[in-house]
């Protein structure tokens, strides 16, 4: 059996999922999520309920529906299936790079795709 692949330092959740699921592909379960949350972000303890109330019901749902690429190199990353470099987030924090647009839900601002407020 394989084993699990590791958050690299400051690496964001998308870029995370991306490289996971490249090189595993999905089970349909938040494996990599729970991966990402456990070895980054202990205290996200509700990660999982918010990515399904934005439809993401499993780790390539995540990226098929909450979160979206909106950089050209994220872009082109995802059509030609190559790899994408993470530009880096805070530790503890479950928001995207520059690479990542995440949806806003019900908690999050109405179900829309917005960009972060500075």
């Amino acid at each position: 059996m394989e084993t699990m692949p590791q958050p690299a330092d400051h690496e964001c959740l998308a870029c995370f999922l991306y490289r996971a699921l490249s090189t595993h592909g999905c089970d349909g379960t938040h494996l990599f999520l729970l991966a990402y949350r456990d070895a980054t972000a202990p205290r996200a303890t509700a990660l999982e309920r918010k990515m399904q109330l934005l439809g993401g019901y499993c780790d390539c749902e995540v990226l098929a529906n909450a979160i979206r690429p909106i950089t050209r190199e994220a872009d082109k990353a995802l059509e030609d299936d190559v790899d994408l470099v993470c530009q880096g987030v805070r530790r503890g924090t479950t928001q995207p790079c520059e690479h990542w647009l995440m949806r806003r839900g019900v908690q999050w601002g109405g179900g829309q795709f917005r960009r972060r407020s500075a």
